[in-house]
């Protein structure tokens, strides 16, 4: 199996696929910000890095997991979301040996604003 693409990577082809939309790997450029960003935005988060199912005590081998990331798209109204979405899920078809496991739709009140996040699985890798 053909390692994953690098999460950095996966960030810059979807900034290539999705322009002009920004999208930030992380939510660094938004944390001393005191106003929200403008939509629609794409933002990438890695939620976990398991190594359960990898492990052998008897190996000096590199850590090895799974890495699950969300790909997660805002917008105002819940079809620019979808819209975005799809664009989204179309371009990670370029990124290697990560696998859709599933989408949630959010309507987020305070921010009034939806968010469809993508939960990517690249099984097997090393940690980034």
């Amino acid at each position: 199996m053909p390692s994953a693409t690098p999460e950095r990577d996966v960030a810059a082809l979807l900034a290539q696929a999705l322009a002009p939309t920004p999208v930030h790997w992380g939510w660094a450029p938004f944390e001393a910000s005191a106003e929200p960003p403008s939509l629609p935005v794409v933002i990438l988060q890695r939620l976990s890095f398991s190594t359960a199912g990898y492990e052998d005590l008897c190996s000096d081998a590199a850590y090895l997991g799974d890495t699950l990331l969300a790909v997660t798209v805002w917008a105002q109204g819940y079809e620019d979301a979808r819209a975005l979405n799809a664009n989204a899920r179309s371009a990670m078809a370029g990124a290697p040996g990560w696998r859709l496991q599933q989408e949630l739709d959010l309507y987020e009140p305070a921010f009034r604003a939806w968010s469809i996040a993508g939960h990517w699985l690249a099984p097997g890798i090393a940690p980034a």
